[in-house]
């Protein structure tokens, strides 16, 4: 069997993240595996960025919002348990990716959200960019209706 030493769970503080976050909890509870729960902030859109005169101090309070919310959602989904918490900037799958590498992660737990047709047929999603890109393994948990 693999052995899972670090487990990283990525949350967009979604209901349906919250069920990753709890799937991610349970196995690294079982496997004795270290957890980091991940947020990623989006970069501010360049038209905002343009029209804001510190594009920095707007972004470092989106970035201590995106803090205390991930804080509040875990409080809310751990019930006190401990666990490594990350924030990175940038663009979610990159960044989800990058960190699983620095890490050295062993599985990456998160949600596949269903956007619908259009958004997936223009876009993708992120699971599916860290599914094709993970130095590791990826547990995708479907959206439940």
């Amino acid at each position: 069997m693999a052995s899972y030493e670090t487990i990283l769970v990525t949350t967009d503080l979604s209901d349906a993240a919250a069920v990753a976050l709890h799937h991610g909890v349970e196995l690294a509870e079982k496997l004795g595996s270290k957890l980091i729960v991940a947020f990623v902030v989006d970069d501010l859109p360049p038209m905002i960025a343009a029209h804001t005169r510190d594009p920095e101090e707007l972004l470092e309070r989106h970035r201590k919002h995106a803090s205390q919310e991930l804080e509040k959602h875990l409080a809310e989904h751990l019930a006190g348990q401990t666990v490594e918490t990350v924030i990175r900037q940038g663009v979610a799958h990159k960044e989800i990716v990058a960190l699983a590498q620095e890490r050295g992660v062993d599985l990456i737990v998160m949600s596949m959200h269903g956007h619908g047709f259009l958004a997936h047929a223009l876009a993708g999603s992120t699971a599916e960019r860290v599914l094709h890109l993970a130095p590791c393994g990826v547990l995708v948990i479907p959206q439940r209706s």
